[in-house]
């Protein structure tokens, strides 16, 4: 991953609010321009970490963030034992494949403009199911952002407001994170932004899935909705992450939740059905799509978007026409 200090001498950093340079002299940081909130009243510093976020503007807390400094507030799920989780959740299939060919894309294209890709993550407080290779790539440079400071972010903030420059990065990576954002349009809108003109995104998200982070769980997307959020990309790939049977699994585990209130009871008989997640593979693509647990999309940044009459045409499943 590309450091901070790499970061800040390459003049990345965009006021959230206003889109101005943001300075960093000694332990503050700041907006340049003068008559910006954030010029007289810096950014707090969380573990010597930013937190450049507009805080008037997000649902973040700038009490809570200071509240944590020196802690570790990376959000842990209670989790069964590795075995057990990888009977239930599997292996992330599409999302390796799909890092790849942005790898491939880019970084042809960075070789091409002599220069090494720049590669953004939003919500990278964690490192995603399948996307691995973007860490241990040595030819990339990688950012990470997130809504709390872990380890693997260089800095704090919210996907609504990007705190980087217009057209500073080459690929987006947002991957579990659009579900619980209160306006996934205005993150996709930030990410067209943000991106390169050809730049490209991988975006995945849930869809036939149930609430699983409370009170921060806002959307869901089906294939063409995903597809229509980035309706400023030109599609190279997209379809289901995980089918009809993983969904079907979860439903089950949540009905028993619901019918005993009780976790374990859900667990229980989600190991009892596990096998469902496997007839992922024997399902017919077109109808498993407009069932599916999750969907992702591909896809390259256009000056062309897609017209609302034409977006109707773009729908991959199989409901019958009329």
């Amino acid at each position: 991953m590309i450091t901070l200090d790499a970061l800040i001498d390459q003049g990345l950093f965009a006021c959230p609010r206003c889109g101005s340079s943001v300075r960093h002299e000694s332990a503050s940081w700041r907006c340049s321009n003068a008559a910006c909130h954030y010029a007289k009243n810096p950014f707090p510093v969380v573990s010597g970490k930013p937190a450049l976020v507009d805080f008037e503007k997000s649902v973040l807390d700038v009490g809570r963030l200071r509240a944590t400094e020196g802690a570790s507030v990376m959000r842990r799920k209670r989790r069964l034992p590795r075995p057990l989780l990888r009977l239930l959740e599997g292996r992330n299939r599409v999302a390796p494949l799909a890092v790849a060919r942005m790898l491939e894309l880019l970084h042809r294209d960075a070789a091409e403009a002599n220069r090494r890709p720049r590669i953004l993550v939003v919500g990278g407080g964690t490192i995603g199911s399948g996307v691995e290779t973007l860490y241990s790539d040595p030819d990339v440079d990688l950012i990470a952002f997130d809504v709390y400071e872990s380890p693997v972010v260089q800095f704090i903030g919210d996907g609504h407001a990007i705190p980087l420059a217009d057209g500073s990065v080459d690929g987006v990576v947002v991957q579990a994170v659009l579900a619980y954002v209160l306006e996934p349009w205005v993150v996709a809108q930030e990410i067209h932004r943000v991106l390169r003109d050809d730049g490209v995104v991988f975006a995945a998200t849930p869809f036939m899935q149930q609430v699983c982070e409370g009170a921060y769980d806002f959307t869901r997307f089906t294939d063409t909705g995903l597809r229509w959020l980035f309706r400023g990309f030109e599609r190279i790939e997209s379809g289901a992450v995980a089918g009809a049977g993983t969904a079907l699994l979860w439903s089950l585990g949540y009905f028993a939740r619901a019918l005993t209130r009780s976790l374990p009871v859900s667990r229980i008989v989600q190991l009892a059905f596990f096998w469902l997640r496997h007839m992922d593979r024997f399902l017919d693509p077109r109808y498993a799509i407009d069932a599916a647990s999750g969907v992702f999309f591909l896809g390259r940044k256009t000056a062309r978007p897609i017209a609302q009459g034409d977006i109707a045409k773009y729908y991959q499943g199989g409901f019958p026409a009329g």
